[in-house]
């Protein structure tokens, strides 16, 4: 049985450096690899890879429910039960899993091949279905602050992803298909690890009456995970179906690489919502002082990284050919998002741990519509430069929204 763990300062900072550096790893592992992958692919081949991913990723939402988070916040208050919590989420998506992949193998043919090609669309399908799982093998170390083991199987599998890209790239491979593959193999693997030490490390049962539970506490989480999703990959959606594939493979390197500088405050929430969960229960008074850090912390993190992106965004064009070049203004414009995305992550961990799901999901919503409304408004006439600036507001309104729930409730 998993024991409860010590809140001390000195081991939550070390996990959030474990955690953090772990990301940085693999942030910048599967930067390079994104990176040499559009290369290879050229404009339209990694439209079709990209949209593909983002699709799928998209509808992930139906088996995947949102359960991380439930997890996360779960294992957080009852450290003694993450065994049996982390066993019936994944008994529940081991249900409804495949399941899923069935009906979007059925219905891959009848998609849009310019944008989505359905040999393609499948393998993205195994991808996420094969990510999901892993995310969930993986959110149960970090619920017990085992940030180690996430950190190096996550850091390791993009190091291997990256060594078989340049294994093709070497073979002069400029399929679409062929990338998705290794990707797959990788993701495959890194779950086998993770399932072999989770059963090593937690004694896992499903529980049939926490899976009830679960799945009755799942429509928030799932609303708000489906709306994220929304508000950070609709755009690529929205550009293939209506721009084109030469304008969505433009688009996707800059949001792609925007979207992966996210690890960074995911890294604290990772650690401080379990960490917060257990506070707010049973030590208020010093949960209200490590929420306003973990608020001052992330804030300070995103100033770094939209600096960064904004001042290192030429570089792209070294990276990917004068093919990309349009690629350099989409990259500036969305860096900002990185700032109000990295302070709406730590007022997101403090509604989540003070269970504000919903109200959460009421900021999600807002955001959401305004964000497709509006992209379907600028794609014809501003292209992918409107469609970043789309996405900078609507990570404003939900880092309004948000502070305003957090504020208010103290």
């Amino acid at each position: 049985m998993a024991m409860p763990f010590e809140l001390k300062r000195s081991k939550i900072i070390g996990n959030i450096a474990t955690l953090f550096s772990g990301s940085v790893v693999a942030q910048g592992m599967t930067a390079i690899t994104l990176l040499l992958t559009a290369r290879q692919l050229q404009v339209n081949g990694y439209g079709q890879y990209a949209a593909c991913i983002t699709l799928i990723s998209m509808l992930s939402i139906l088996f995947s429910l949102g359960l991380d988070n439930w997890l996360l916040r779960e294992a957080g208050r009852a450290p003694h039960q993450a065994g049996d919590i982390a066993g019936s989420v994944l008994g529940i998506k081991g249900i409804f899993g495949p399941v899923w992949v069935i009906i979007l193998f059925l219905l891959s043919p009848i998609l849009n091949q310019q944008a989505f090609p359905s040999a393609l669309l499948k393998w993205s399908v195994i991808l996420i279905w094969s990510d999901t799982l892993l995310a969930t093998c993986l959110t149960a170390f970090k619920s017990m602050l085992h940030n180690k083991v996430p950190s190096i199987i996550e850091a390791g599998a993009d190091i291997i992803w990256f060594g078989f890209t340049l294994l093709l790239m070497g073979f002069g491979l400029n399929q679409p298909v062929a990338f998705m593959k290794i990707r797959v193999f990788v993701s495959l693997m890194a779950l086998a690890i993770s399932l072999l030490l989770l059963v090593r490390r937690f004694n896992l049962h499903f529980h049939l009456n926490i899976a009830r539970e679960a799945l009755a506490s799942s429509f928030p989480f799932a609303s708000s995970d489906f709306l994220a999703m929304i508000t950070m990959r609709a755009d690529v959606v929205i550009i293939s179906l209506t721009i084109g594939k030469t304008a969505t493979g433009l688009y996707s390197p800059s949001v792609g690489l925007v979207n992966m500088a996210f690890l960074a405050p995911m890294a604290i929430y990772m650690v401080m919502l379990p960490v917060l969960s257990n506070l707010y229960k049973y030590h208020p008074q010093q949960a209200q002082k490590t929420a306003l850090r973990t608020i001052l912390l992330s804030l300070l993190v995103g100033i770094c990284l939209t600096f960064a992106y904004f001042i290192g965004a030429p570089l792209i064009t070294t990276l990917l050919g004068p093919t990309y070049k349009d690629s350099i203004d989409v990259l500036k414009i969305l860096s900002w998002v990185l700032l109000f995305k990295c302070g709406s992550f730590a007022f997101a961990t403090i509604m989540v741990a003070t269970n504000q799901q919903a109200k959460r999901t009421f900021i999600q919503v807002i955001a959401a519509i305004i964000n497709i409304v509006l992209n379907l408004f600028v794609v014809f006439r501003f292209g992918i430069n409107g469609v970043a600036s789309v996405y900078v507001l609507t990570e404003i309104i939900i880092f309004t929204g948000y502070a305003w729930f957090v504020w208010r409730k103290k």
